[in-house]
């Protein structure tokens, strides 16, 4: 009869090591997001995950890939929660808006990601290294809202003549700003009510007149 392998004495399983790991890139965003690529100190990350400065380098080998992990997993953690969004509604604006909405659970369930976000394309324009480190990382949301506004384009719910490509841009530094900007407001309100705003220009009815209505985005389902 066969043997179970047992694991190594003081080998972290793959649980403990997936949530050591969860624990390392959320650090090391939140200290990137505070001080910067160049002053944020890999023994000041590991301090804040929990552990000691020689797990840290375990899991990664230098500051340059600690960055470029953190990086993924908040766009990845941006780009799940806004697919999950879209599938909750009917139509390219509903969406929209939907993708919108989800960034007010996000800034409440990780503090710091946005921050994190906002400053992390100006650091790879600042230090290649990083910049190979992440290759095409970055281009997942804006192909999400592509495909949003393409299906939009293709229904007929918008014009076809819809300039995707600026479109794109335009809502993808407005949910990026959307989430950078809370951290500037007084208050959770004030941010859902800029939130509310920009469903609003969404749907074409900010600027509307009294008495005139669009379809509007019901919010989540």
């Amino acid at each position: 009869m066969a043997v179970p392998r047992r694991r190594r004495a003081g080998r972290p399983s793959a649980a403990e090591s997936a949530e050591t790991r969860e624990r390392i890139l959320r650090a090391a965003g939140e200290r990137f997001a505070a001080s910067g690529y160049e002053r944020a100190l890999n023994r000041d990350i590991a301090e804040a995950a929990g552990v000691t400065s020689a797990a840290l380098y375990h899991y990664y080998d230098s500051k340059a890939e600690l960055f470029a992990a953190a990086y993924r997993r908040g766009l990845g953690l941006i780009e799940s929660t806004y697919r999950e969004a879209a599938a909750s509604q009917s139509g390219a604006v509903a969406k929209l808006c939907a993708m919108v909405e989800s960034n007010v659970a996000l800034n409440r369930d990780h503090p710091g990601l946005a921050d994190f976000l906002a400053i992390a394309p100006l650091e790879l324009k600042h230090h290649p290294e990083l910049a190979a480190l992440a290759g095409a990382a970055g281009l997942e949301v804006p192909d999400l809202f592509r495909e949003v506004l393409r299906g939009g384009v293709k229904s007929g719910e918008l014009p076809a003549d819809l300039p995707v490509d600026t479109v794109v841009h335009l809502v993808t530094a407005a949910s990026y700003g959307l989430s950078w900007f809370h951290s500037l407001l007084p208050s959770v309100a004030e941010h859902e009510a800029v939130t509310r705003a920009f469903q609003s220009l969404l749907q074409g009815r900010l600027l509307d007149r009294p008495g005139e209505t669009e379809q509007e985005y019901d919010g989540p389902r």
